[in-house]
């Protein structure tokens, strides 16, 4: 099958916020109710006691993705010292899926993927959010992080399959279900799921989309074949829970030989 770059409606700056936000909290809760990324704690984990103390920036954060759930997992393990939530379209209520004392804070200026700054002793994570980004600015993110010494590790739950897209047509019921249980529970969100139910149909376009979107391994590494690109370890594939019905693809890439932050 092969990579479609269609429009996504969350990647379009004339996206009402309230629509976006609606679609990114309602994934932030999907993924914390089915727990996609679960086979990603051991390589994070590792990637992360590789390089001890550093602050990890994650990337199109949205509604928080699945670190409600990573970072008290990571602080069991001593992975763990810092997080920083990124968007270009920021959404700082994804805070309130965070324990009162998780050391996570949500940087109030948008920023995006391409454009991150170099930040000493940082590590890179982008979720469900790679495949946003054509293979030209894919590349520019992936040489950022090799321009400022920056181990990146990125995890897409969305697979390029017939299963997959099938998967979605779920989408809107599953809008219409959790949504009584999101929070904070805002007027606007009941408005556009039932009354008019624009949040549940851009949602399962969305979410088709992305599948349609999704690198494969084999894509991430010809991405990474790039003379660019060479002064870092690249390692692509893919991890399955027991009992998952899709894969999570991830690249992870860290310097060869040089520890985050230095020259």
């Amino acid at each position: 099958m092969p990579r479609l770059h269609l429009f996504e409606f969350e990647d379009q700056s004339w996206c009402p916020s309230v629509l976006r936000r609606g679609m990114t909290d309602y994934l932030a809760e999907v993924t914390a109710r089915t727990n996609p990324y679960a086979p990603v704690i051991e390589p994070l984990r590792a990637l992360l006691l590789r390089y001890p103390g550093s602050t990890v920036v994650d990337l199109c954060s949205g509604g928080g993705g699945p670190w409600p759930q990573l970072v008290p997992q990571l602080q069991a393990g001593g992975a763990f010292t810092r997080l920083v939530l990124t968007d270009a379209f920021p959404n700082p209520d994804a805070l309130a899926r965070f324990a009162a004392s998780a050391p996570v804070t949500y940087r109030q200026a948008p920023l995006t993927a391409t454009a991150a700054p170099a930040e000493p002793f940082s590590v890179r994570t982008l979720f469900s959010s790679f495949h946003h980004f054509a293979p030209a600015d894919a590349r520019q993110i992936l040489a950022s992080a090799v321009a400022a010494k920056t181990p990146i590790a990125i995890f897409e739950a969305t697979e390029r399959s017939p299963k997959a897209i099938a998967a979605m047509a779920v989408v809107p019921v599953a809008v219409w279900a959790l949504t009584p249980l999101i929070r904070p529970l805002r007027w606007w969100r009941l408005l556009f799921t039932y009354l008019v139910p624009l949040i549940p149909l851009l949602a399962w376009w969305d979410g088709t989309v992305s599948c349609l979107r999704t690198y494969s391994p084999d894509e991430l590494r010809t991405l990474t074949a790039d003379a660019t690109l060479a002064g870092f370890e690249w390692q692509a594939g893919q991890l399955r829970a027991p009992g998952a019905p899709l894969p999570v693809t991830y690249l992870i890439g860290v310097p060869r030989g040089v520890a985050p932050g230095t020259d």
